[in-house]
């Protein structure tokens, strides 16, 4: 009987740890933050008794527009938020001292592959903008040649600064950053036929395959660019410096946090799909709330747990990042015969290129989501971007 009993105790340990193992693993966690992505929406809509959003499908884009509206309360009250949230920043960084040149990161020779990068940024844009008739049947397919021949230099500048990139030094990672991002940006699709923020002109004729294809890849520069971006950023002592020791939010590492982060994403995007015209910019923060809400759950480290100790680089890094990745995608968007167009509700005024200014804030929060979604996947690349919420330096 006792033999017996310990035998059974064995086999339950071993399933217990089994069961744990696959619920820690990263898989798991994103397999849970699509699920929600993808239902609670509907759910919310079901709940209201409402209909559905018409062809609603996974694996779609946007190419009606949405209503686009200006109320000067809604502008004035964001600009006044965005103000004070900020302001602490930006004082911080103003007054900090700056870095000696002995503080800075020596220098190196700009590598030969750089100036490739640059010529083919330049080549790209020009394609991009021109119409050419020679270059008539690829004229709709140049996005990802701008973004590819960008993150080529963005990692040009950064091995000059530092001698490392993700290209040279964790190229397998930077692969799989492809990969993850194409997902990625697809779950943004989904939930823009919600809230309707953004929809795509001159979208070419092609089969179902070729329109999956063609904007897949086109969604795959999403996380290499705002990575490669955040890593250049992190060579910057005048950036990295005023950031890394600055006020602690000692709370950051309680439990509950998780849970805040987990039920605030959840209802969020519940009610989305309830009132999108009000509740749209939780389109960029609940995602956040979410994976962070999973992941404090599953005691995983994330980003926002640096706080706790005084680093805000992580987040003021990820965020700046994704705004200078976002100046260009509107930039290049501009002109660009396949592109895309705004439809806000409340705040469509005063537009940088196709992005009215006060949207640009969205770019805050969709920053740091990529580097928190980056390190969740660390444990599928075994290869991580980052060391310690920081992107790895020359020593």
């Amino acid at each position: 009987m006792q033999s017996r009993k310990k035998l059974n105790d064995d086999r339950r340990i071993r399933i217990e740890a089994h069961l744990y193992k696959i619920a820690m693993h990263p898989i798991t966690g994103f397999g849970i933050l699509l699920t929600l992505i993808l239902g609670l929406p509907i759910l919310g809509i079901l709940l209201a008794g409402y209909s559905l959003p018409t062809h609603l499908t996974i694996f779609s884009i946007s190419i009606e527009p949405g209503e686009a509206s200006i109320s000067w309360l809604t502008v004035g009250i964001l600009t006044v938020l965005i103000t004070i949230a900020l302001t602490p920043l930006i004082w911080r960084f103003l007054h900090f001292p700056a870095p000696t040149k002995d503080q800075s990161l020596r220098r190196k020779d700009f590598p030969w592959w750089g100036w490739i990068a640059f010529l083919w940024v330049a080549g790209s844009w020009l394609l991009a903008w021109a119409r050419f008739s020679w270059f008539e049947p690829w004229q709709p397919h140049t996005f990802p040649l701008l973004w590819f021949g960008y993150i080529l230099a963005l990692n040009a500048f950064t091995h000059q600064r530092s001698g490392h990139c993700l290209l040279l030094d964790r190229p397998r990672f930077l692969g799989h950053l492809f990969l993850l991002s194409a997902g990625f940006w697809w779950t943004f699709e989904y939930l823009n036929q919600f809230v309707k923020n953004w929809h795509y002109v001159n979208l070419p004729e092609t089969s179902h395959f070729e329109y999956i294809l063609h904007t897949s890849i086109a969604f795959s520069t999403v996380l290499p660019s705002v990575l490669s971006t955040y890593e250049w950023l992190a060579t910057i002592p005048r950036l990295t410096r005023p950031f890394g020791n600055w006020h602690p939010l000692s709370w950051m590492n309680d439990q509950s946090i998780g849970w805040l982060f987990f039920s605030s994403g959840s209802i969020g995007l519940g009610m989305i799909g309830i009132w999108p015209t009000a509740l749209f910019p939780l389109l960029w923060l609940c995602p956040l709330c979410l994976l962070l809400g999973i992941q404090f759950i599953r005691k995983k480290k994330t980003c926002v747990h640096e706080l706790a100790q005084g680093d805000w680089r992580p987040l003021v890094l990820s965020a700046l990042a994704a705004l200078v990745c976002g100046f260009w995608w509107e930039l290049w968007n501009v002109y660009s015969l396949v592109h895309w167009e705004y439809t806000i509700p409340y705040v469509h005024a005063f537009k940088l290129f196709e992005m009215p200014i006060v949207g640009y804030a969205g770019y805050v929060p969709f920053g740091i989501l990529c580097l928190a979604v980056t390190e969740a996947a660390v444990g599928i690349s075994k290869e991580s971007p980052i060391d310690n919420g920081t992107p790895k330096k020359a020593t």
